[in-house]
């Protein structure tokens, strides 16, 4: 058995571990790290990020500052895309197949065949990889929530940074924003600096007690530092510097957003303006926006576009750009969708409802709860856009139309993934006859 086949085989015995997919709490994860010297007190100094959207963005803008400014940083994100081994980036370089697999079988001996979930046991193999590996930084995404999240078993981050919060996750967080933004406030620790984007006022008032509650410094966009793009440039400004910025790499009004946050976090870790520059211009975030050449079977004039954006407030952030883009370049708008069952479907076509684009509806194999092809259809159906259902991701794209098109392809990470597979699949030079 090769590392590959090791990480596929021990994932699947991870996955029959617990009756859930998610099941938040704390307790479990404390019990595994004490049984393996507790690695999460041996991190390198630790930014800790939660949010509902724009969490990774920010994060490799942060991750792109850093080796800017001639430092090391391990990266945890979640979920991935393509493979596992995206989620353990360890001083710069993703971590390798043959390491992965060692991981994750420690791990499993660890465990002891206990009640955990998938997350759980992958959180633990990024607290023991980040312990021994040296680095100068550490920087770990919230995998939901944030109060009972795994990754909260962290003590006491450098920084704790707060994305945009919105509705989502609503079958465990609860179907109030309040109770989404005090899941998100969790991961506030005593006197540790706290910087958050611009939130809804209810979201902000609740960070802003928490952070007094826990005597943290508490410093949010609009109010403590600012950044707004002006003719061609980013600009961004607190009470003691103004600095002059190159847009950033990653496409999308919203991305100056998820900027500003992580110029914050840069400025508060004395980084200089140099490094700052080059992270904006240098960031790669695949799957958010990501332009994709066209491959068979799309024509050669399709323009295609990837985001794995699964949420009203990300819609809005999308519908924005598609908007600029028609303007611009008008085109016939196609959307390949697919979602998961705990997402809200109508609240994220809402905001592309103007857009008129024609959704074309595919199964989602590889998620653990996707809406029916069938049923998904139904929901597209009902809120008036044109719909087609495919049985599967290359029948879509096969029967898109031959004149100019932009797609979309949207709804769930997963989807983004099935996507970046088939067009590696279509890149690979054909087989010769000798």
């Amino acid at each position: 058995m090769n590392a590959r086949q090791s990480i596929s085989a021990t994932l699947t015995r991870f996955g029959k571990l617990h009756d859930k997919d998610i099941d938040l709490g704390l307790g479990r994860m404390h019990k595994l790290l004490e049984r393996c010297g507790n690695p999460h007190l041996s991190l390198p100094p630790t930014i800790h990020v939660a949010g509902s959207n724009g969490k990774g963005s920010t994060i490799a803008f942060l991750a792109a500052m850093t080796k800017q400014q001639g430092l090391q940083c391990h990266v945890h994100t979640s979920p991935h895309l393509q493979r596992l081994n995206e989620r353990y980036q360890l001083a710069g370089q993703q971590i390798s197949d043959a390491a992965l697999a060692e991981l994750l079988h420690e791990v499993e001996n660890i465990n002891r065949g206990d009640p955990a979930t998938v997350f759980e046991l992958l959180t633990l193999a990024m607290f023991i990889a980040f312990s021994r590996e040296p680095a100068d930084l550490a920087i770990i995404e919230v995998g939901l929530g944030g109060e009972l999240d795994a990754t909260n078993c962290i003590q006491r981050p450098t920084l704790s940074l707060i994305t945009p919060i919105a509705l989502e996750h609503t079958d465990w967080l609860g179907k109030e924003l309040s109770g989404i933004a005090q899941a998100k406030a969790g991961i506030i620790k005593p006197d540790c600096p706290v910087f958050s984007a611009r939130q809804p006022d209810e979201a902000h008032a609740i960070l802003q007690k928490t952070a007094a509650r826990q005597r943290a410094e508490f410093k949010t966009s609009g109010e403590h530092f600012q950044c707004w793009q002006e003719d061609g440039h980013l600009l961004w400004q607190n009470d003691d510097v103004l600095l002059d910025l190159p847009l950033p790499s990653l496409p999308g009004q919203h991305q100056i957003e998820n900027a500003d946050l992580a110029i914050a976090a840069a400025i508060s870790l004395g980084w200089g303006e140099q490094a700052i520059a080059e992270g904006l211009k240098t960031a790669n975030w695949p799957g958010r926006l990501q332009s994709v050449k066209p491959f068979s079977p799309l024509g050669p004039e399709a323009e295609v576009w990837l985001d794995g954006a699964h949420n009203p407030h990300a819609a809005q952030a999308l519908a924005i750009f598609l908007q600029q883009r028609q303007q611009r370049t008008p085109a016939n708008l196609h959307l390949v969708f697919a979602m998961q069952r705990t997402k809200d479907v109508a609240g994220f076509l809402g905001p592309l409802l103007d857009l008129s684009p024609h959704i074309h509806v595919v199964p989602l194999p590889s998620a653990p709860s996707p809406v029916s092809p069938l049923e998904l259809m139904e929901k597209v159906a009902a809120t008036g856009l044109k719909v087609t259902v495919h049985a599967g991701l290359e029948d879509a794209l096969a029967q898109l139309p031959s004149d100019r098109v932009r797609l979309l392809v949207t709804g769930s990470l997963y989807l983004i993934g099935n996507f970046l597979d088939l067009a590696n699949k279509n890149a690979r030079p054909k087989a010769g006859i000798s």
